[in-house]
């Protein structure tokens, strides 16, 4: 009995050491699964983050590939644009006028009228010359992209249509250069002819003779044989004269007597001992003195537009009908009727000024007439785009417009005291260079669109 109680005892007791071995293996075998799938985890997330990695470089690499692209693309686009547009050339013919310009080439009347409100403050397209040169840039469609002006061999003016639809102003320039040259002749004749034969243009003969005009006449104290000499200088590209000449000195001998006119460094004109020869300038282009509306302004809103522009001069508010006068001596260039600027005259005053009149109601001069200081060449008005009567008046100085009110302008009647002495050094040095045989006149073939206005013939007889 006992020992078959002893063989039960020892059979459970192997049975539970198997049954604790069985579950110590079954927990080493459950360790080793949940320590592999940990690994397997981990290297998953490994792999995940990995593949997530460079989907990011290849879709910033797609990014970067598609930006390229459209860059290509636009830049593709501009030329494709630039290639589209045509240029189309037209040759001014006498009797053109740009309105019947734009409706010979069949573009619209609207676009003429937009443009020329970009042009309102230069007036370059104004006036039109035979054989001035047009440039329209258009797209397939006709459509009207940019309009180019040459004014001279020096100066290209263009409008040019923005984003918003409406034309800007530019201009290209040329550089040139100045040269000085002399030029001799005597009288056979009358002077008129003289001079021009000589080499001179037109409108230099008649600068020599309004200035000495006072101490000499013309008509009846030149003699055939009498000798002038003249100092100028000549603008130029390449060696070649473009039209814009200066005069810096003449001299004519008659009846054994020198008549001389010399540039001052003032811009005025004087003779030999220092006396003006051309009368002051006036501030003011009226009689009586008027409110300022509105004053010059490089950059003004502007009241109709609401857009910037420059305001190139200064409004008087004045009742129309009002007297206008020229504020010095002068030779008148235009008369024009401008769609926004109104009715206006342009003078060119001797040596570097010249001036304009706008929204007149009346113009009491021609173009190519001569005009005095003080003389009334219009009545004020109110036309054009205006907001109310008034008188626009511009001062320019070599061809650029500054504030009249305040730019420093000729107002002595001779040379101070204390710059006498180099004035007579520079007519001196201006003397020697007249009468120095060794320089020789070129002549110079003016082009078309630099040549300067016809004169009356009337006035021609005179000298």
């Amino acid at each position: 009995m006992v020992l078959d109680h002893v063989a039960r005892s020892q059979q459970t007791l192997a049975l539970i050491q198997i049954i604790f071995g069985l579950i110590a293996l079954a927990g080493l075998y459950w360790f080793s699964g949940a320590s592999s799938q940990a690994g397997t985890s981990q290297s998953g997330q490994s792999s995940i983050s990995q593949v997530s990695i460079s989907q990011q470089r290849s879709q910033e690499q797609m990014d970067g590939a598609e930006q390229a692209h459209q860059a290509r693309s636009h830049a593709s686009e501009e030329a494709s644009k630039e290639e589209k547009l045509r240029d189309l050339q037209y040759m001014v013919e006498p009797g053109d006028t740009l309105e019947a310009i734009f409706r010979k080439s069949q573009f619209p009347i609207t676009e003429l009228y937009e443009i020329l409100e970009a042009d309102e403050p230069y007036l370059a397209l104004d006036v039109l010359r035979p054989g001035d040169r047009l440039s329209f840039r258009i797209d397939p469609s006709n459509k009207l992209y940019a309009l180019s002006l040459v004014v001279d061999p020096s100066k290209t003016v263009s409008y040019l249509r923005g984003e918003d639809g409406r034309y800007v102003y530019d201009e290209t320039l040329t550089p040139t250069a100045w040269i000085t040259e002399v030029v001799r002749g005597e009288v056979s004749g009358s002077f008129f002819v003289s001079a021009s034969n000589s080499g001179l243009s037109e409108n230099m003969v008649m600068t020599i003779h309004q200035l000495l005009k006072n101490t000499l006449n013309f008509r009846r104290d030149l003699r055939a044989g009498d000798q002038f000499q003249v100092v100028i200088e000549r603008e130029v590209i390449d060696g070649i004269a473009i039209g814009h000449d200066r005069l810096l000195a003449a001299r004519i001998n008659a009846r054994r007597k020198e008549f001389g006119a010399y540039l001052h460094g003032d811009g005025s004109y004087y003779d030999a001992d220092g006396s003006s020869l051309i009368p002051a300038l006036l501030r003011y282009p009226t009689q009586k003195r008027f409110r300022i509306s509105s004053p010059f302004n490089p950059r003004r809103l502007h009241p109709v537009t609401g857009r910037y522009a420059p305001h190139n001069g200064v409004d008087f508010a004045m009742p129309v009908g009002s007297p206008v006068i020229s504020t010095g001596n002068g030779r008148v260039t235009r008369v024009a009727n401008h769609r926004y600027a109104g009715k206006y005259i342009a003078i060119d005053e001797f040596g570097p000024y010249s001036a304009r009149y706008l929204r007149l109601s009346k113009i009491l001069v021609t173009k190519g007439q001569l005009v005095e200081r003080g003389q009334v060449i219009a009545l004020s008005g109110n036309t054009g785009r205006s907001t109310g009567p008034h008188l626009h008046y511009e001062l320019h100085i070599k061809g650029k417009p500054v504030n009249p009110m305040t730019a420093d302008i000729p107002v002595l009647q001779s040379i101070p005291a204390a710059d006498i002495a180099s004035f007579r050094m520079h007519v001196q040095s201006m003397q020697t260079l007249m009468l120095d045989e060794s320089q020789i006149a070129k002549r110079f073939e003016h082009p078309a669109s630099g040549s300067p206005q016809a004169t009356d013939p009337a006035q021609k007889e005179n000298l």
